[in-house]
């Protein structure tokens, strides 16, 4: 149910001017103490009513003032946009002001029965109705028409007149009409040229690679179009210039944007827009490449962002020491952590696509697919190299150890993927302990194997221990492995070598990491200068480093 808030101030506005008609002249002659002479017949006589006021009715008198301040200043607060709840709860607080107004109103009325007052003369009774109706207009007028809170009290007390107080609150309104309201919501516009754009960036990628785009009604007219064609078309329509009449090599120059002297100077848009969407092209299809490339080792490894390309140390942190017990009026001893720090930092790799003049003239659309493709699948095995280059090298750690080692626990006796070498891979990361500051206060990790990692040639071997729930000879026993891990192959493994991974979530493992703000292939463009034509950069900003080898289990296998 929606409410009118101009009806809801008229209601309250007669309530409270009829609060005050509860008052007799005495109790409103008080408020006139303020009350220009120019505008009350009688100041001095009311002046002696005022002064033979008692004190108990002069406090009443200004509590009732100032619960009519505050009833029009809650109604006040009634906004457009408001909903029903919102106004609901403003009307039963002002409600409740009103009741007090009344209530205090009959207060004042008893104190007057009890005090002897002098009678008013005639005279002095129409000048108090008078200025009774003229500060009952005055409020009406401020909250039918939403004035501030003390506008009423202000404009009573200084004794302005009824019609210039009317022309205040008529400048106020029209003031506020003339405002336009705010409106928080942000629409975007699309232009035509916006629309054509994206209509032709549709229409290369459809013809690039036809499986992988569909066609839309926009780009449906760009359809059958050679790139020149598509050039020629394109600048016409967006930017007015003709481009008939151009010999093919002119008209790829013209295009691509390297003859600025032919640059058109006016409208919004230059020829510039056709090689910026030539670029675009070839960036979509760069991340595209890298973000479908198969990137399953990030499932081994945590991932971090570098705000710089400083040297980074990250620390293995210890577990806390055990508590000690602390024998009546003794001391309670220190804690100590122990740490060890990896370090390592980003590093650029990046590859170029040109987009050239000749591009354009023989309509090579591979420049926009085929050789976007492969570099940016190579980003992403760029990324994984760098992964899989630390468990083939199995470079030293900080303290000077191979990152598996019999030193570090994590190193088995070959074996093949049975349930014993699979038991005794499991104890090791189970055993493995946080870093103290004394061996004796190191606790177990209680780590268990997530991930099964191996080589092709014992990808069959890892299937089938891991999806058989019995023993093949053995059919009486049950295989406590099966469905426990998650089996991950990987081609730059070779050999008989097998791992164990622990979740990264539950210990540091190896940590990759991007340049903050440029996670994965960033690209970007330029007008080339070596070449004639665009250039489109694929960036990476990575690096990769073993954290910790508590993680992490090696079986040179058999």
């Amino acid at each position: 149910m929606k409410f009118s808030k101009s009806i809801l101030m008229l209601v309250v506005g007669a309530a409270i001017a009829a609060s005050m008609f509860l008052l007799s002249a005495d109790a409103f002659a008080a408020p006139l103490a303020h009350v220009s002479a120019a505008h009350v017949a009688g100041h001095d006589v009311l002046t002696s009513l005022i002064y033979q006021a008692t004190p108990a009715l002069v406090a009443l008198r200004a509590e009732h003032s100032d619960l009519v301040a505050r009833a029009a200043a809650k109604l006040a607060s009634v906004k457009d946009g408001m909903t029903p709840d919102e106004i609901r709860a403003i009307e039963t607080e002002h409600a409740d002001l009103l009741r007090q107004v009344t209530a205090k109103a009959e207060e004042i009325r008893t104190a007057e029965s009890a005090s002897p007052s002098p009678t008013p003369a005639d005279s002095t009774r129409a000048a108090i109705d008078a200025e009774r109706a003229r500060s009952g207009e005055i409020i009406a007028l401020a909250i039918r028409h939403g004035m501030p809170a003390d506008f009423a009290s202000q404009h009573i007390a200084a004794g302005i007149s009824l019609d210039k107080v009317r022309g205040l609150v008529l400048d106020a309104v029209a003031a506020r009409s003339a405002t336009p309201p705010l409106n928080p919501r942000v629409e975007i516009l699309q232009d035509e040229g916006d629309t054509i754009r994206a209509a032709v960036e549709v229409a290369i990628q459809h013809r690039a690679n036809p499986a992988s785009v569909q066609l839309d009604d926009a780009a449906r007219q760009w359809r059958g179009m050679s790139l020149l064609e598509m050039g020629r078309a394109f600048v016409e329509q967006t930017t007015g210039q003709r481009m008939r009449g151009l010999g093919r090599m002119e008209l790829a120059t013209r295009l691509l944007n390297l003859d600025t002297g032919l640059r058109s100077g006016g409208g919004m848009m230059s020829t510039s827009d056709f090689p910026n969407i030539l670029a675009n092209v070839v960036a979509k299809r760069l991340r595209n490449a890298y973000e479908t490339a198969p990137q399953h080792w990030k499932k081994l490894a945590r991932q971090s962002n570098a705000p710089d390309f400083k040297s980074r140390a990250v620390m293995q942190l210890s577990n806390l020491p055990q508590f000690k017990k602390v024998q009546e009026g003794g001391e309670y001893s220190h804690a100590a952590l122990a740490d060890s720090a990896e370090q390592y930092a980003l590093s650029t790799y990046g590859r170029i696509v040109a987009i050239t003049r000749q591009t354009l003239i023989n309509d090579d659309l591979g420049a926009f697919d085929r050789l976007p493709m492969l570099l940016g699948r190579a980003a992403a095995e760029t990324e994984a190299s760098l992964f899989w280059s630390i468990i083939l090298t199995n470079a030293a750690m900080g303290d000077g150890t191979a990152l598996f080692h019999a030193n570090h626990g994590n190193l088995g006796t070959g074996a093949a993927i049975d349930v014993a070498a699979l038991n005794a891979g499991r104890a090791a990361m189970r055993k493995q302990k946080g870093f103290a500051a004394k061996a004796a206060d190191a606790d177990p990790l209680n780590l268990t194997p997530a991930y099964l990692v191996v080589s092709p040639d014992k990808e069959t071997e890892a299937q089938q221990f891991l999806a058989t729930t019995l023993y093949p000879q053995e059919g009486a026993k049950v295989n406590p492995f099966a469905g426990s891990m998650t089996q991950i192959t990987e081609a730059r493994l070779t050999g008989n070598a097998w791992y164990l991974f622990a979740d990264p979530a539950t210990i540091d493992t190896i940590e990759y990491a991007y340049l903050e703000g440029e996670e994965g292939l960033f690209t970007e463009q330029r007008l080339g200068f070596e070449i004639d034509g665009v250039e489109v950069k694929g960036r990476l900003d990575f690096a990769a480093k073993a954290i910790d080898w508590r993680g992490m289990y090696k079986n040179p296998g058999v």
